[in-house]
């Protein structure tokens, strides 16, 4: 009865949200639009009006198009955030928010690190999210010791504080962002574990398929792309994961192409893994990414009034803004729908 008087009216909001959606049939109908003036005439019907209406597809750049989209993905949080009646979901939906807050800083250090002189306003979703941060000084940073003294007031301070040795000595960013990507889970596994039974239950196991799918496309890329000793490489598996965690990562580590990776990690629920393309990332990650919307639907038809109504839409919300994002940006360079369909999370 607690959790029902806790989340009637989010439920009810929310519920009210998802069938906002763009359903899978109105999806395909954007997909077969010939052009993006076409696809963004479309979205003027849809709730994206509002951004739609601030873009020209005449001279836009696909960097600023992203933003719009992100700031109002950032809306719809603020909208779930103030649904919510208790101080610890409110949290909950905060951290979740502050994704977007930590994906900005990382685009942001990226290009302090590159040197390569850009518009920062292309890049910039808001100036604030979670923290006042001034990214115009980060860029203009001499270094990354200066840059933590930027961040002192935040919380990503002491990871980049953990790391920033580690950084000057390989002079790679991968150091920084690995080690904000690590401790943001931290934290969020933190936030779940103060839920009752039942939401920390439904969390966790939303959760942790993104966590599996985050440590997977990691493995694969290390692999392939990196050369990583093994106790470098346990530093950074990110927690919370039910089947890929730092055990895995030692199993594993021993193997070499991707062939072997995937026998690896085609554990428990991601058996069939073994079944696809082999060498073929772009199959992997739509596989894994088709496995954690199940779970995430499965979340929202059952019982609902527990914490994954709201992580179940986030997710699903997410989703449709990395697949309109990538819908247009293909549509700007031409592509036909088969070439679109297999970059899409779907």
């Amino acid at each position: 009865m607690k959790d029902l008087a806790k989340y009637s009216f989010a439920n009810a909001k929310i519920r009210a949200m998802l069938s906002y959606l763009i359903d899978g049939p109105a999806f395909n109908g954007l997909l077969e639009l010939k052009d993006k003036f076409e696809v963004f005439e479309s979205l003027k019907k849809t709730p994206y009006k509002e951004v739609m209406e601030k873009l020209s597809p005449e001279n836009i750049k696909m960097e600023a198009l992203e933003q719009e989209f992100l700031r109002y993905d950032l809306k719809v949080f603020d909208k779930v955030y103030d649904a919510i009646s208790t101080k610890r979901e409110k949290d909950f939906v905060g951290l979740l928010k502050q994704r977007y807050e930590l994906e900005q800083l990382k685009v942001f250090l990226r290009i302090w690190h590159k040197k390569t002189p850009v518009d920062l306003q292309d890049y910039l979703v808001e100036e604030k999210i979670s923290y006042d941060i001034d990214y115009k000084k980060i860029v203009a940073s001499a270094s990354i010791e200066e840059i933590i003294l930027l961040l002192d007031d935040t919380v990503y301070k002491r990871p980049l504080m953990k790391v920033k040795d580690r950084y000057k000595e390989k002079n790679s960013c991968f150091y920084l962002e690995a080690a904000l990507d690590v401790d943001y889970y931290e934290r969020l596994l933190d936030c779940i574990d103060k839920f009752s039974s039942a939401d920390k239950k439904i969390a966790r196991k939303i959760l942790s398929v993104e966590v599996d799918i985050e440590n997977i496309n990691w493995l694969i890329r290390m692999r392939k792309y990196y050369s990583m000793g093994l106790g470098d490489m346990l530093d950074w598996v990110l927690p919370g994961g039910e089947w890929i965690n730092k055990d895995t990562v030692r199993r594993f580590y021993s193997s070499d192409g991707l062939t072997k990776v995937v026998d690896s990690v085609a554990l428990g629920p991601y058996a069939r893994l073994k079944d696809l393309v082999q060498e073929n990332v772009a199959e992997l990650e739509k596989f894994l990414y088709g496995f954690m919307m199940r779970e995430v639907k499965s979340a929202l038809g059952g019982f609902p009034f527990t914490i994954g109504t709201v992580l179940g839409y986030l997710t699903l919300k997410r989703r449709e803004t990395k697949n309109i994002i990538s819908l247009i940006n293909a549509k700007h360079y031409g592509w036909k729908k088969e070439e679109i369909v297999p970059i899409l999370n779907q």
